[in-house]
């Protein structure tokens, strides 16, 4: 049965309450939050969509999808929550893809390192619109941690986005248009990334 309860030993700690999976975001918040600005002045949310594959018997199993929005906690730790407590068995294998509007602060990554320390079943791969404070040292090392432990650790491109718009916006079946100088961003947003994890 998948769910290891509200906390495992070692894991995130406890948490108040569970908070579950929006389905989806509305277009304006998706261009609003996800946009890779160099400079993304009064963004003070963080927004993650996510995928979860997983195996069942060396079978695939239909994937869960959803969007987590920052609360009491950050959204990585919204998720880890409910991912813990009402998905995890320790008799499957999951691929964990992210869709994060910012890249996660150092507290969260020591979270989810400690997290995937303890559950060998998981693997996660992370792809960023911006990255949180990436002059900071310590937000540079929990990005470094994170790559250590063998997290795929990405910017995202034109392409995510676009997969984003399709998969998890209200989009009302209109066409992804994307922003000015996505491509010049998402190039900038991949060098810094690539010089925290050298």
């Amino acid at each position: 049965m998948a769910g290891l309860g509200h906390a495992c030993e070692g894991c995130c700690g406890q948490m108040p309450e569970i908070s579950y999976p929006m389905e989806g975001l509305d277009p304006e918040t998706f261009f609003f939050e996800f946009q890779n600005l160099l400079y993304a002045y009064g963004r003070k949310s963080s927004y993650l969509c996510f995928q979860v594959e997983r195996e069942q018997h060396s079978s695939p199993v239909p994937s869960d999808c959803g969007v987590f929005k920052n609360q009491s906690y950050h959204a990585e730790l919204c998720f880890l929550n409910w991912f813990r407590a009402e998905k995890l068995s320790p008799y499957e294998h999951y691929d964990v893809t992210w869709f994060l509007s910012w890249s996660p602060c150092s507290t969260c990554a020591k979270k989810i390192a400690i997290f995937l320390s303890n559950h060998k079943n998981v693997r996660l791969s992370i792809f960023v619109s911006r990255i949180y404070y990436f002059w900071k040292p310590a937000f540079r090392q929990g990005l470094q941690e994170l790559d250590r432990l063998g997290v795929q650790l990405d910017a995202m491109s034109f392409h995510d986005f676009k997969y984003c718009w399709e998969n998890f916006v209200d989009n009302q079946e209109m066409p992804f248009r994307c922003w000015k100088k996505v491509h010049r961003n998402y190039k900038f947003v991949l060098r810094k990334l690539n010089e925290i994890l050298r």
